[in-house]
């Protein structure tokens, strides 16, 4: 039986997230590093982007010998833990827009495509990942939103988006899709999907382990530099390295200050009945948010409940990475409470799964792909929470980038993009602290006055934050 270490006691993987428990059985980890090893290509992380940059290569190039070290078991971070929203999403692609049209759009084309890609590897290799592309609903709850919303709805038009693509909704329409409360109107997009996120990381690193890749779990690595990995199990010599590590690059010294983790926390449900579904309204595979600050992500799962997170997020002094955290009643409660402000019809339901992870956000909260040629360090990250898609597309390009071949990915804006290192404490943890305020003071002033809060979006660019909208 797999097992983690808790509290001075061991644990089921299955406690990690619902996403582990609904696996089916206790995953048993792989075996670690056996010892030095020589390799091609050594992927630190064993996450969406690890995962999927191992399996790109080895589908490009066989003959390339590829190692994915993990500290715990594949999943075991914000991959096995995230909302399951792939959604066609890149933190900062409004920004590579402004700075050249061209290169945006072109990204935005390339992060559309993703969307059907990850679909069509689950199909191709039999990745029962409860893939569904049903689109996704950002609901407005105050006319604050619905202004903000309409105009991010523009500004989707603006970056090539199609009327079909993305397009807005009056309440009416929301309410064909979904019965929801106090509705001012949702944006509707159409390149949006649901996974089973840990299946999906666990399926694209079996996949990338039968074309040859080897997979060390249990191996933490301590130590990055040119050329070597250094573990407790031994060293890796590789000529080039991928750090797919998102908000746990702060536990490495060399890239402690390149992202913060940022906890997050989720609820899901248990199985509703049919009839609930049908007052409800939501068709298998759509997902819906909220356009708060604190954002909510939810959908309807395969087998049939609500996955809920959202409502803000934790950062602890020094970039702390600790079990202890990944549970926080305060922000279980706001997740019940979201649940029967959105959707009244729901009725009480009972909660069978609390949990909570860490992910990665850049200085600037946007996302980029990079490739040293002088240490041959690679990495890709700054997801901002947006990663079940954007690393798919992250891995396709890194996997060029590493064959060192030139095509329409390696060109993308976000290629080479250097996101500022994060400030020392405790200045980082009074900023991050200030923003939190700033947003929840936001969401307070626009669900009290119906008004955009556009004085702390301003203080929010002040503190160095990339909005979107």
């Amino acid at each position: 039986m797999g097992a983690v270490k808790g509290f001075g006691y061991l644990m089921s993987y299955r406690a990690i997230s619902y996403w582990f428990d609904s696996l089916g059985s206790d995953p048993l980890p792989r075996a670690p590093l056996p010892g030095d090893l020589e390799i091609d290509v050594a992927i630190v992380g064993g996450g969406f982007t690890g995962a999927w940059t191992a399996y790109y290569l080895k589908r490009a190039d066989p003959d390339c010998r590829v190692a994915l070290l993990e500290a715990d078991t594949v999943g075991f971070g914000a991959s096995g833990r995230n909302g399951g929203w792939c959604w066609a999403s890149v933190a900062g692609l409004h920004h590579h827009f402004e700075r050249d049209r061209e290169k945006g759009e072109a990204l935005r084309q390339a992060i559309g495509a993703t969307i059907d890609e990850v679909g069509a590897v689950c199909a191709s290799e039999g990745i029962e990942a409860d893939y569904r592309k049903g689109g996704g609903l950002t609901i407005t709850t105050n006319p604050a939103q619905a202004e903000r919303v309409r105009a991010h709805v523009d500004s989707h038009r603006e970056i090539g988006w199609s009327e079909e693509e993305v397009h807005w909704l009056e309440p009416a329409e929301v309410r064909e899709r979904m019965r929801v409360a106090s509705c001012h109107g949702a944006m509707f997009s159409t390149q949006a999907a649901r996974v089973h996120p840990a299946k999906l990381a666990r399926g694209v690193a079996a996949a990338a382990e039968k074309r040859g890749v080897e997979i060390y779990e249990q191996t933490r690595v301590t130590r990055v530099e040119p050329g070597r990995v250094h573990t407790a199990h031994g060293v890796v010599r590789a000529h080039r390295i991928v750090l797919g590590l998102a908000g746990y690059l702060s536990q490495l010294p060399s890239t402690r200050r390149d992202a913060i983790p940022a906890y997050n926390y989720m609820i899901a449900t248990e199985p509703l009945s049919r009839e609930t579904w049908e007052r409800i309204g939501l068709a298998s595979g759509t997902g819906f948010g909220d356009a708060s600050r604190f954002i909510i992500y939810a959908h309807r799962t395969a087998d049939d409940r609500i996955a809920i997170g959202g409502r803000g997020l934790r950062y602890f002094y020094g970039s702390a990475i600790d079990p202890r955290f990944e549970h926080n009643p305060h922000s279980e409660r706001l997740l019940r409470q979201a649940l029967r402000d959105v959707i009244p019809d729901l009725g009480e339901v009972e909660i069978t799964h609390r949990w909570g992870g860490a992910f990665g956000i850049s200085r600037d909260m946007t996302a980029s792909v990079n490739l040293d040629p002088a240490t041959g360090i690679a990495s890709a990250g700054g997801y901002v929470g947006d990663g079940v898609a954007a690393s798919n597309l992250a891995a396709r390009t890194l996997s060029d980038l590493l064959l060192d071949r030139k095509s329409a990915l390696t060109e993308l804006p976000w290629v080479g993009h250097r996101s500022p290192r994060w400030e020392p404490e405790p200045l980082r943890w009074i900023g991050v602290r200030a923003g939190t305020a700033i947003n929840a003071s936001a969401d307070a002033t626009e669900k009290r006055t119906g008004r955009r809060a556009r004085l702390h979006d301003v203080a929010l660019r002040i503190l160095g934050a990339n909005l979107e909208y």
